[in-house]
């Protein structure tokens, strides 16, 4: 579930719940393409078996890095989204 400018949550089957607080703004944004991102990157981590926060830190990611391409219906490379959350000062889950 989207929480917009808060960042995203999510749970399983189980019940298990996680919230991924959203990465801060660089500069312009442009929401074109942001869903997608999510969804796509929601259901490739859950098919490899990611968990639940770790599913939720990578789609936030892509999304953070579309939003940011202005004028594009933006795409996120592995490359970008590791530098946003490899960068990231948030402790590790």
């Amino acid at each position: 579930m989207t929480l917009a400018e808060r960042g995203i949550m999510g749970t399983t089957a189980y019940g298990v719940c996680a919230r991924q607080s959203a990465l801060p703004l660089r500069g312009a944004i442009d929401v074109v393409g942001a869903g997608d991102a999510v969804s796509a990157n929601l259901a490739a981590a859950l098919a490899v078996g990611a968990e639940l926060h770790e599913t939720l830190e990578l789609a936030n990611a892509a999304a953070s890095v579309v939003i940011h391409k202005v004028g594009t219906t933006g795409t996120a490379n592995l490359g970008e989204m590791e530098a946003l959350i490899v960068g990231n000062d948030r402790p590790a889950p």
